[in-house]
């Protein structure tokens, strides 16, 4: 082997394990504790010497020599462009889960709200685990496909015995213009006919009254 270089190396030890252990452990494979920009993940850096090991330059050079692959890495830094998204991204999910309260929280003070909207629990515990940051990738289009039911008419209905919750107009709106998807599945009540019912009950009392007078 040459002298030892000015330089030295970090290698993945989850290689170096392999090349300790197999007769052929393939390329060099660095992309295990990097990120796409060539930088160390936020959430990896703080344990960042269990996934490195230190190389003098000649044993680089002979292993990248041999098996190739890499990428060469001779400085560790936090990646800055993965730190800007991590922060935007918590930015998000602080956004739509503050949003969903304030509105679900009007929602449940309507005393008697004109029309519900149905929405797949499926679904939506896929977005409550995003915004709650248990689940790294946002959810998909909602897909109420599952709880939907074509009436004759073309009118969507919810399934009977269909997994699914109950949000405001202003919550299907929010979300829907985030995520897109559908079909929609609104339950109107006819203010109308509650009125005329009402009105009906009223005059069935009023001469029932009459009657006993």
């Amino acid at each position: 082997m040459k002298e030892p270089g000015l330089l030295q190396f970090y290698i993945s030890r989850e290689w170096l394990n392999k090349f300790n252990t197999f007769a052929e452990p393939g390329p060099i494979t660095n992309h295990t504790f990097l990120c796409s920009h060539g930088g160390i993940p936020p959430n990896k850096y703080h344990y960042i010497d269990d996934l490195v090991v230190i190389l003098p330059q000649n044993v680089w050079e002979y292993l990248y020599n041999r098996f190739g692959g890499g990428p060469a890495v001779n400085h560790l830094y936090v990646c800055s462009v993965c730190q800007v998204e991590i922060e935007a991204l918590a930015k998000r999910r602080r956004v739509e889960i503050d949003t969903f309260i304030k509105l679900n929280k009007a929602f449940q003070a309507e005393e008697s709200p004109s029309v519900i909207y149905c929405i797949s629990m499926q679904w939506f515990r896929e977005w409550e685990a995003f915004v709650k940051g248990k689940d790294n990738e946002p959810p998909g289009p909602i897909d109420n496909s599952r709880i939907a039911v074509a009436k004759g008419s073309g009118h969507m209905q919810v399934k009977q015995g269909a997994d699914y919750g109950q949000i405001s107009e202003e919550t299907w709106v929010y979300l829907s213009t985030l995520y897109g998807g559908g079909p929609e599945i609104a339950i109107r009540q006819n203010v109308a006919q509650v009125q005329e019912l009402e009105s009906w009950h009223g005059e069935q009392k009023i001469e029932a009254e009459t009657r006993a007078a």
